[in-house]
């Protein structure tokens, strides 16, 4: 476009120097019409400029955070609830047992596969009503959970004679040692005749072993 104005004007500036007219015709300097001209063409290109919408350029995607992947955690292990203290009855219940020392068996003995033992606790009530025959000495849970040891008919003790308060009694329970080899804990609790369990709880704690584990059981 450029080039065809600037032929023009030069063809123009031919034809008036050599055509005879009467009159003296004034002289047109190039350079000043070609500045004119290129001053046009730049106000052209500025002004297409402004109406030529700019390119919209799309912001980059933010990214997504992905999910963090959620990982159970394993469950903390836990104790029966009567090895970190069971429910007690209200405080001004008349029931209580304390627990005074195991008489036979205790703690960590070493026993045989399927071996038969009696396990006997001394208790004292110290609470303030008289244990009569409608109190017990009941199973309440294990460590495992499936490795209850009372034989037979020996989940539920009764009280056969009447307690008076401040009166110490054995209890006895006939068990037997698990076949597999490991360590066992059988738990007890006094119950009084309205089912509510009361006082200290009670426990048996064996390990079943070999030959050279056996601990020697006291005699006479």
């Amino acid at each position: 476009k450029i080039i065809k104005i600037c032929m023009l004007v030069c063809i123009s500036a031919l034809i008036a120097g050599c055509g005879s007219s009467p009159e003296a015709t004034p002289t047109i300097d190039p350079l000043v019409v070609m500045t004119d001209v290129a001053g046009t063409i730049q106000a052209e290109i500025t002004q297409s400029a402004l109406l030529t919408p700019l390119a919209t350029v799309a912001p980059p995607p933010t990214a997504t955070p992905l999910p963090i992947p959620t990982q159970s955690l394993p469950s903390a292990p836990t104790l029966p609830v009567n090895a970190s203290g069971a429910p007690a009855l209200p405080a001004e219940s008349p029931d209580n047992a304390l627990f005074l020392q195991d008489k036979t068996f205790p703690d960590d003995t070493v026993l045989w596969q399927n071996e038969r033992f009696t396990k006997t606790w001394n208790i004292e009530n110290n609470g303030t009503t008289t244990w009569d025959t409608s109190y017990k000495l009941v199973y309440w849970d294990s460590v495992p959970s499936d490795q209850a040891m009372a034989q037979e008919g020996q989940s539920v003790i009764s009280i056969i004679n009447p307690v008076e308060p401040g009166n110490q009694i054995e209890l006895s329970v006939k068990m037997t040692a698990p076949a597999a080899l490991g360590t066992y804990i059988n738990y007890f609790r006094m119950m009084n005749g309205e089912g509510q369990y009361f006082g200290d709880t009670l426990y048996v704690q064996i390990r079943v072993g070999t030959t050279e584990d056996k601990t020697p059981v006291p005699t006479g």
